[in-house]
């Protein structure tokens, strides 16, 4: 048997073995409903500080794990010191900062019919809308108003102070306000709504900074970092601008394989006790059971689908296939293919009786989980101790008998300069009545006034690049306050929601 090739000598039993654990995980989750084929998810993709997940009346996660992947219904809800970010599969991203909270209200179907909306309810979003054609816009709504966008659009929504500001930081968006007003805004504007009365709003020619603009600008220029990396082994594959596939090619090598495509492996998958399922978590879920939530940075799409397999001489790799998510099909399934000899596979686990006593009114106004609703999942060697040595970035490898080398980052997308954070005072006009119809500029607005903040990352591919036309960032990335006027917050301004 040629060495170099997958592992194949596990007998029959083993292998069977392994379909009825996996059959049973199917089995443990809740029955698959009819319209789980219609079935999408967010990724939560960066959680800093104290962060939790809901689903109506269920608490799933405090605190909430990184790469969870979020349906429709969640709840995300951070505390005065935390802060999240979102990433969707067209390529659009939210993130949210302190004390503040977001439900996915709408989440399903796929590609072009997909449909997705956003209700802020609270405290200050930052949105990186990737637009699209009208059948699958996201639409996010704030107070009794909603928000669109037409193409790449970069926006800001405050609601510390009802019924809320826009601010429009690159690109076109559309707001509406019940059926009363309706504005369209462009790249360097803000708007800020009237409490009194709903036809009333004050347009703003320039956008006044924000504490959090900073921070905001600092997690683009991260995931810009990562997208440097991309080779484009995604291209052809299902949800291709999902971000969370940069997370791949940064953190590994991609290889194309005859016979088998595309394989991407982490630089330390090369020891045999090294296990996909090593690093992460059990997190239970109301629709689905128990689901793997990976702890390793880019553990997301290698747990949608797929399969792990092990390659002797060369360690574990990952091909994604057709990549249609497991949700797709209404339950978890685990995806591991040929595994090392004396593999262990990981155990799912089986729900133990909720945390409060029956007739015990539950804490928070939650409904009780599980007692391990959520369950860590640590079980890899230390690093080094055996087994090949790290993955190069550079190396020629050989996979299932055949000799390849790692695919090259594809040219990167284009980063705007910083430029400066000096402020001037905006222009503002009152617009009684609601006299700027959507499509029309008002005749008595001013020319676009103001800096322009650090911009967001380019748009994905499919997506045209705007003028970078964001409003100065206002200070440091630290602070809890969302008033606008720049500089970290400290903790006077923190909690003042």
């Amino acid at each position: 048997m040629n060495r170099s090739g997958l592992v194949g000598h596990r007998s029959a039993g083993w292998i069977a073995g392994l379909a009825v654990i996996a059959i049973g995980s199917v089995l443990l989750a809740p029955p698959v409903r009819a319209d789980d084929s219609a079935t999408r998810a967010a990724r939560l993709s960066y959680v800093n500080g104290q962060v939790r997940l809901t689903q109506g009346s269920q608490l799933l996660a405090d605190p909430a794990l990184v790469n969870t992947p979020l349906f429709e219904g969640t709840q995300v809800v951070t505390s005065e010191d935390g802060r999240a970010e979102l990433e969707f599969d067209d390529g659009s991203v939210v993130r949210l900062s302190p004390n503040s909270s977001l439900t996915l209200s709408v989440l399903r179907g796929d590609g072009a019919s997909g449909e997705t909306e956003i209700d802020l309810a609270g405290g200050l979003g930052y949105f990186e809308l990737q637009g699209g054609s009208a059948g699958n816009q996201i639409q996010v709504r704030f107070g009794d108003s909603a928000v669109t966008a037409s193409g790449f659009a970069v926006l800001r929504i405050d609601l510390d102070n009802p019924p809320g500001e826009l601010a429009v930081f690159s690109g076109n968006a559309h707001l509406e306000r019940g059926r009363v007003m309706a504005l369209d805004l462009r790249g360097g504007e803000s708007a800020t709504l009237n409490a009194a009365d709903p036809t009333q709003y004050i347009l703003a020619e320039s956008i006044e900074p924000d504490s959090w603009d900073t921070w905001n600008s600092d997690r683009d220029q991260a995931l810009s970092s990562l997208a440097a990396a991309r080779t484009g082994a995604a291209n052809s594959l299902p949800e291709n601008n999902n971000p969370a596939w940069n997370d791949l090619d940064a953190s590994g090598n991609w290889y194309s394989v005859p016979g088998t495509g595309s394989v991407w492996s982490p630089f330390e998958a090369s020891n045999p006790g090294w296990d996909p399922y090593g690093n992460g978590y059990w997190m239970w879920t109301p629709r689905f059971g128990y689901i793997w939530v990976s702890g390793d940075s880019w553990g997301y799409m290698p747990f949608q689908c797929g399969a792990w397999n092990f390659y002797n001489d060369f360690g574990w790799g990952w091909a994604p296939g057709m990549c249609q998510p497991w949700w797709g099909g209404g339950g978890w399934l685990f995806n591991i293919g040929l595994a090392p000899g004396r593999y262990r596979p990981p155990a799912r686990p089986t729900p133990l009786p909720p945390h409060s006593p029956i007739g015990r009114p539950p804490r928070g106004g939650f409904t009780t989980l599980p007692a391990n609703a959520v369950v860590p999942v640590n079980r890899r060697p230390p690093s080094g101790t055996s087994g090949l040595p790290m993955q190069d970035r550079n190396a020629v490898v050989t996979i299932g008998g055949h000799t390849v080398e790692p695919l090259r980052p594809i040219s990167p997308r284009p980063l705007y300069d910083r430029p400066s954070t000096g402020q001037t005072k905006p222009s503002r006009t009152t617009y009684p009545g609601g006299t700027a119809p959507a499509g029309q500029r008002p005749a008595t607005a001013s020319a676009p006034g103001g800096n322009h903040p650090p911009p967001a990352r380019a748009p994905t591919a499919n997506q045209s690049a705007p003028p970078p036309s964001h409003p100065s960032s206002g200070g440091g990335s630290g602070g809890g306050s969302h008033s606008s006027g720049g500089g970290g917050g400290n903790s006077e301004n923190s909690g003042h929601r």
